[in-house]
């Protein structure tokens, strides 16, 4: 998940993006939490755990606030699969961002300053995998027996699945997470998966999330291709024209090592001379004697 947790806290950390992200999936697309009313704060927290203090990470946590007035905190967590545990995870994540509130109220106190409210902590899971997250409670992840039953209070998560979404849902959004939305709203669902022509304002961040969320290398390419070339806000339609022409090409490529290899095997079945093959391969394929010589022996091997 390391390498996951940092693309995607990359792009959300946009405000624009988390904005947006808030925005569609809690107001129903209400433009209520605007780019300027977001302040990032701490995504870690320690706990003491018997004796020993243990650092854990939020993928990403702001502020929400108005005219200076603090209004939530709002976190939104990430995930590709279907975690049992996740609401437990949710409420330490939430937990420690109340007892921060708490320190600074408790600090406050004793410097004798205006003491700030304690507001709510909101977090939103966001679960892109093509399977749809139907436990969202505490209850649902632990084992209560019941005479406990009503002494142990559940802890409900937030959780939206990018499958479950509808069109004008996943339309709502009008950031870059549109793309990442739109993706996997086609992609899950087995539909074909064609972008639209919206450039991305924050192409690298995009790109690289694409690449860890569909394990495809290819996307992490692109955006260096894009770079290099001085193209910083591109289509998806423009970065998937260069992934399908790598695609094209490793096809070729493969191609012709694929006929190298049933040609060589032709000519060794036939007892055909290496100094024989070799000049043939020189002609045909234009390869070096070295080159040829090290796919006369890889055959003979595959052979034997």
């Amino acid at each position: 998940m390391g390498e996951k947790d940092i693309t995607e806290k990359t792009l959300e950390d946009y405000n624009d993006v988390f904005a947006d992200i808030v925005n569609t999936l809690l107001f129903d697309g209400k433009p209520l939490v605007k780019e300027d009313d977001l302040t990032n704060t701490r995504t870690k927290s320690q706990l003491k755990i018997d004796g020993s203090i243990h650092e854990q990470e939020r993928d990403n946590v702001k502020i929400w606030q108005h005219n200076r007035i603090r209004i939530s905190i709002i976190g939104i967590e990430n995930q590709s699969s279907v975690d049992k545990y996740e609401p437990a995870r949710v409420l330490s994540y939430d937990g420690s961002s109340y007892k921060e509130q708490l320190v600074e109220i408790d600090s406050c106190k004793k410097k004798k300053k205006a003491i700030p409210p304690l507001v709510p902590v909101v977090t939103l899971v966001i679960n892109f995998g093509k399977n749809s997250w139907k436990n969202h409670s505490l209850y649902d992840c632990i084992s209560i027996p019941y005479c406990l039953k009503k002494y142990v209070s559940d802890y409900k998560i937030n959780v939206v699945n990018i499958n479950d979404l509808s069109r004008e849902q996943i339309d709502e959004f009008k950031s870059d997470f549109h793309i990442i939305a739109d993706y996997f709203y086609k992609i899950n669902r087995g539909l074909e998966y064609i972008p639209d022509n919206r450039p991305m304002d924050h192409q690298d961040a995009v790109l690289k999330l694409m690449a860890v969320l569909t394990g495809d290398s290819r996307f992490e390419e692109t955006s260096r291709k894009l770079s290099t070339a001085g193209k910083e806000n591109a289509t998806m339609c423009e970065a998937l024209d260069i992934i399908e022409a790598r695609g094209e090409a490793r096809g070729k490529a493969e191609g012709k090592a694929e006929g190298i290899r049933i040609f060589i095997e032709d000519k060794l079945e036939d007892n055909i001379p290496d100094d024989k093959i070799i000049e043939k391969l020189k002609a045909k394929y234009g390869l070096t004697e070295s080159q040829s010589k090290s796919h006369i022996e890889e055959c003979r091997k595959a052979i034997n």
